[in-house]
């Protein structure tokens, strides 16, 4: 499969994402851009996970690594490299390959259902959420990019496409409810409050969702793994 790269925007744990990897025998170099290490030129990438976090793709000029992110992201569609978008990470991807990202009315948290599109049922890797919640942290969303093709949507934003060689997935499969729910008491509080709910409902309904939390996020992840070697 050659090298993958997970860049970082934080420091949190990659969750499932490293469980499954670890579980399929497979490496990974990890990037941590806000740390100030650099992209990788896309010569030296044969598969790219972009990862969440709390700034906006549209931060370029506090944040100018988002920016060669986007560069990066770019070029490797262009070579149809692999390339996997989460949340900060699909939103990126949006940008990057002609779409937009921007701040939406309200932020979507917690466990959410979606609906998958024709397509969506039909891919290999989302229609492992078919009928399942997502779990969502998000306060931006995206305008797809010309020629990508709708996966998923929630009842207020685009939750998946897939353009070329990259796949973009608003929600959060990486995370358990752990960390979503320290998320929703710390980091993300205000965010959770501005979607009109408390960290108390928010852990309750995340709770309830477990099961299928859980499901969806470890298929999707195989299913993303095993069709890194088509």
């Amino acid at each position: 499969m050659g090298r993958m790269v997970v860049i970082r925007h934080s420091h949190e744990s990659l969750g499932r994402l490293a469980e499954r990897l670890k579980h399929a025998g497979l490496e990974w170099d990890e990037v941590q851009i806000i740390d100030g290490e650099p992209v990788p030129p896309a010569g030296e990438v044969d598969v790219l996970v972009m990862m969440g976090g709390r700034m906006g793709a549209y931060d370029t000029e506090e944040f100018p690594c988002l920016a060669e992110e986007m560069r990066l992201a770019r070029e490797l569609v262009e070579r149809d490299t692999p390339v996997l978008g989460i949340c900060l990470g699909s939103q990126l991807l949006a940008a990057a390959l002609g779409g937009r990202a921007y701040l939406a009315d309200r932020p979507e948290v917690g466990a959410v259902p979606v609906e998958l599109t024709d397509a969506g049922h039909r891919h290999p890797v989302i229609s492992k959420v078919a009928g399942r919640k997502v779990f969502e942290m998000h306060q931006d969303t995206f305008d797809l990019p010309p020629g990508s093709v709708l996966l998923a949507r929630s009842d207020r934003f685009p939750q998946a496409f897939a353009l070329g060689s990259a796949l973009a997935v608003q929600f959060h499969p990486e995370a358990h409810n752990s960390a979503a729910n320290r998320w929703a008491n710390h980091r993300a509080r205000e965010m959770v409050e501005r979607a009109g709910s408390t960290p108390e409902a928010f852990a309750a309904g995340m709770e309830d969702a477990r099961s299928e939390l859980n499901d969806g996020s470890y298929h999707l992840f195989d299913a993303w793994i095993a069709g890194l070697d088509d």
